[in-house]
């Protein structure tokens, strides 16, 4: 079983805001990827841990890390990884997931939006278009 954030499955047939949902298994979500409407970058996100954000020296708080990049997406494209922990939107130094979510759908298909990553303990940024 796996635990996906309703983020992934908005503009799927079922939502519930502020919830976690348990699916039998992946193809569920990734059947119907294709059909998403939504404006979308093609991952799945969580929390830092405080684990975590004390070896890679983040703020958790103002930060969020990626879990799963879908195939075929624009994630995937502009080379995000899983476990990449996002810190930055458009210069800005604040990456939560309902921030990156908002800055998404604030785009339209086709735009970019610029991500700083920390990866390996180094920041990068990476130009990601949004479907």
């Amino acid at each position: 079983m796996r635990l996906l954030a309703c983020a992934v499955i908005t503009g799927l047939s079922f939502v519930l805001s502020g919830c976690i949902v348990v699916v039998d298994h992946e193809v569920d979500v990734q059947e119907n990827w294709d059909e998403h409407q939504s404006p979308r970058m093609g991952v799945e996100l969580t929390d830092v841990s405080a684990a975590t954000a004390s070896q890679a020296g983040v703020d958790r708080s103002r930060a969020c890390i990626i879990t799963k990049v879908y195939s075929n997406c624009g994630a995937e494209r502009a080379g995000l990884q899983k476990y990449d922990i996002v810190t930055g939107i458009d210069g800005r130094d604040y990456a939560t997931e309902s921030s990156l979510r908002e800055a998404i759908r604030s785009r339209a298909s086709g735009e970019q939006i610029r991500l700083t990553v920390v990866r390996g303990g180094k920041a990068q940024e990476i130009v990601v278009t949004v479907e």
